[in-house]
């Protein structure tokens, strides 16, 4: 049998074989792993939720800042700071990091009904670090990874934070 005949017969056995291929193609591209690695290589906004616990701060506001690091040194001294201290020195700390943190913020009351959220990043982003402005003295600082959307409980001494 010649090369065309080959062809044609293996065309003839497998003939939704083209269409599988598509699909399974298709399937993959779904696939959570295949889109943080999209998000990861391009950016994109997660989302998140936020509970705010009736005695949140001792029943005082709490201001809550979300930074987008792309900068190892950068995480390593962001990781080092208490909230206290971010909260007091950010401005400065955007000037020596120009380029290499994101910072967007928000303040909820306790109680307050807080609608879905979203962190904006872009290509790059190594990790999310949330502070959180509370009265008592504590670290109130956690880091997540930028491509999973996540949970906020602003706690009455304390925030939490979980991965969705």
């Amino acid at each position: 049998m010649n090369n065309s005949g080959e062809k044609s017969s293996l065309r003839a056995a497998f003939p939704f074989s083209g269409i599988c291929i598509a699909m399974f193609c298709l399937a993959l591209l779904g696939s959570c792993s295949v889109a943080k690695s999209v998000r990861r290589g391009f950016g994109g906004e997660i989302p998140f939720t936020v509970t705010v616990a009736p005695d949140a701060n001792e029943n005082s506001a709490v201001a809550v800042d979300v930074v987008v690091v792309y900068d190892p040194i950068a995480l390593d001294q962001l990781m080092k700071l208490p909230a206290r201290k971010w909260f007091a020195d950010k401005k400065q700390f955007e000037n020596d990091h120009r380029g290499q943190i994101e910072v967007q913020s928000w303040e909820w009351a306790p109680s307050q009904s807080v609608g879905e959220q979203s962190v904006a990043y872009h290509s790059g982003a190594r990790k999310i670090v949330v502070f959180a402005d509370y009265l008592r003295e504590g670290d109130h600082r956690a880091a997540l990874d930028p491509q999973q959307p996540f949970h906020l409980t602003l706690d009455t001494l304390n925030l939490d934070v979980r991965p969705q």
